[in-house]
């Protein structure tokens, strides 16, 4: 079988509450919930304090999931001393040939593999991104050094929560936010106000393809619902123009939002490896 599915998922501080470090009765949620979409590359953001005692946390989903391997990417710390973690985890059909991660040019981190998958030629490169929430014009510098990614004969994915609205989604009312959340979300002062998607539109004209537009998906909000925020779709699977033929099936699913296990939805996509030259 050449078929694969990517999900991506932000766990809301790693399915705890209390920024982390209350009860775990989300994260039970979310290990059953996610066990059911037998996804072959999981990316996850926001899995805060999985890094303490060896990494416990990050083996305990991995073996609550029943997949075959994980990679924590280790977050910067932020302000408020939050550590926003990413975690790529595979399933036993699925390689690794490489992986590491960024965290040098990210106000949290990006982490990276490239992997072996069952009947593709060559590797898949994959990028787990979580941008900067406050500041449009470094989500742009997160992004600038992907572009290369798009270039004919390389098969990548970028995924992840980008912090920005996803192209073609309409214009929300950014009236509802409060005032000390709207800058991380519109243009610059002394320019027109609208949603940056500088990132988005950047990936975009490097030739990466949305894998919502084929499925007529652009509008559907992913993340965003809590109390006085906007919904939005900035939760993105973006494919590289040689692996876009591939594309076989995308979704978004509301699911973890409806439970209350995270204001985000999880999104997911199928590759069937078989339509690609």
């Amino acid at each position: 079988m050449t078929t694969i599915r990517v999900v991506t998922f932000n766990t809301l501080f790693g399915g705890h509450d209390d920024f982390g470090l209350g009860a775990d009765d989300r994260w039970h949620g979310q290990v059953e919930y996610l066990r059911g979409l037998e996804a072959d590359i999981l990316a996850l953001q926001e899995c805060n304090f999985w890094d303490l005692l060896g990494k416990r946390r990050m083996y305990q989903t991995l073996n609550a999931l029943g997949m075959g391997s994980a990679h924590l990417a280790y977050a910067n710390e932020t302000t408020s001393g939050h550590r926003f973690h990413t975690v790529i985890m595979l399933s036993r059909r699925v390689q690794v040939a490489a992986q590491d991660a960024d965290r040098n040019r990210y106000h949290h981190v990006m982490g990276w593999a490239n992997l072996i998958l069952p009947g593709l030629e060559g590797l898949l490169e994959l990028r787990n991104l979580h941008l900067d929430p406050f500041d449009p014009r470094n989500r742009a510098r997160e992004v600038s050094p992907l572009g290369v990614l798009a270039a004919p004969g390389r098969r990548s994915l970028i995924v992840g929560d980008v912090n920005c609205i996803g192209l073609e989604f309409p214009e929300p009312d950014w009236g509802q936010l409060p005032a000390h959340a709207v800058n991380g979300q519109l243009r610059l002062p002394r320019e027109e106000e609208v949603s940056d998607r500088d990132a988005t539109e950047l990936l975009a004209r490097a030739g990466f393809k949305d894998a919502s537009h084929p499925f007529k998906q652009e509008m559907a909000a992913t993340a965003a619902f809590g109390d006085g925020d906007v919904p939005r779709r900035q939760d993105l699977i973006l494919m590289s123009p040689d692996l876009a033929p591939a594309l076989d099936d995308y979704r978004v699913d509301l699911e973890p939002v409806d439970k209350e296990l995270s204001d985000h939805g999880a999104v997911s996509a199928d590759f069937d490896l078989s339509r690609l030259p």
